[in-house]
């Protein structure tokens, strides 16, 4: 998972031999790719690829984050029968061979998911998952929700084996790791020019122009603000529009919290366990035995969720885990922007008034 990395290389890919390359790699095993959803024409989802032509690189976001890729929704961790002794059978499928088309702001969560599944005790099939696969970076297209710029993952590279930008030409590729080399190497490509590093550069800028929010200050002090008070008021005041549906939860490409169901066969005698995607901002996300909720009131499970993002695992792993993608901002059935939010506690931090 954590390969070799070293100063990038350049070359560039023309449309066509871009088509034909991925056909090729499918031949080898299965792609995962942004995909037009075929139930809502102009929104796109992470699917496998069943024709290279299907494959879109030039899209704002798809609706579920790539760590499906990885760790899907819902996934047999084993199955198991009884007896005696009782048996246990491992299930494990296979991750796609590469993933391709993901932008930025979902290489910086693939980059903070790794951090987290890595911490111990590490997260084993995160890692098997992680380890067989490539990654395919592509530049993105912002639109008002998105702020990544502002968490200064706008640029992200970390942890693409490849990297695409177009350019006139076609697309600027960067390898970033020996198996990105290796990967490229039955592609048809040319050397770049100069102009080519010319029209890469006026796409990032004007990528740039395309971002319409900014985080009123840096990320890194994001922590500090949530210290300094309670700020009871507009957790209150989030919560009175929330629904605690999760959508936040599970849309967010850096959220890892998983829950675990056994699921028995109508005879009782068989059965499979199951891990699948959890949610803070459902109500029995903190239940324990003996029905008490630690988080049972909705304000609370809010504030969970900004010190979750901003505060706790920033202090453990240095940075925030949110990547301004604005997933969960067009997702939420009630309209709460994640970015006017904390900007609201930014300017309720300055002002001293998050003390209640």
């Amino acid at each position: 998972m954590m390969r070799a990395r070293s100063l990038p290389s350049y070359c560039v890919m023309s449309p066509e031999d871009l088509l034909d390359w991925t056909a090729g790699i499918m031949e080898s095993g299965p792609v995962m790719g942004p995909v037009e959803r075929p139930d809502q024409p102009g929104f796109h989802a992470f699917d496998l690829l069943r024709r290279p032509e299907d494959l879109v690189l030039r899209y704002t976001t798809t609706t579920m984050p790539p760590k499906k890729a990885f760790f899907p929704p819902t996934e047999t961790v084993f199955r198991f029968t009884a007896g005696n002794p009782p048996g246990l059978t491992p299930v494990r499928e296979e991750p796609p061979r590469v993933l391709m088309g993901v932008h930025p702001c979902d290489l910086s969560a693939l980059d903070a998911l790794d951090r987290a599944y890595s911490f111990p005790p590490p997260d084993r099939r995160w890692l098997y998952n992680r380890s067989r696969s490539i990654i395919l970076g592509v530049d993105c297209v912002p639109d008002e929700y998105c702020f990544c710029d502002s968490l200064g993952v706008s640029q992200a590279r970390r942890p693409c084996d490849l990297f695409l930008t177009e350019i006139e030409r076609g697309y600027l590729v960067e390898t970033h790791t020996p198996a990105g080399g290796d990967l490229l190497s039955g592609a048809r490509t040319s050397d770049p020019r100069g102009q080519d590093f010319l029209d890469a550069e006026d796409r990032r800028r004007q990528k740039n122009l395309g971002f319409r929010g900014r985080l009123e200050a840096d990320p890194d002090r994001l922590a500090d603000f949530l210290e300094s008070g309670s700020f009871r008021e507009i957790w209150e005041e989030i919560a009175a529009r929330c629904y605690s549906c999760g959508s936040c939860n599970t849309t967010c490409p850096a959220c890892f919290c998983f829950t675990m169901d056994d699921v028995f066969d109508w005879d009782l005698q068989s059965g499979e366990r199951r891990r699948a995607w959890d949610a803070c901002q459902l109500l029995d996300f903190a239940a324990v035995a003996g029905g008490h909720r630690f988080r049972g009131e909705r304000w609370q499970r809010v504030r969970h969720r900004w010190h979750r993002k901003f505060l706790y695992l920033h202090r453990r792993f240095g940075r925030p885990f949110c990547t301004g993608c604005g997933r969960c901002s067009r997702a939420c059935t009630a309209d709460i922007n994640i970015l006017d939010e904390t900007n609201r506690i930014i300017a309720a931090a300055a002002k001293g008034g998050g003390r209640a």
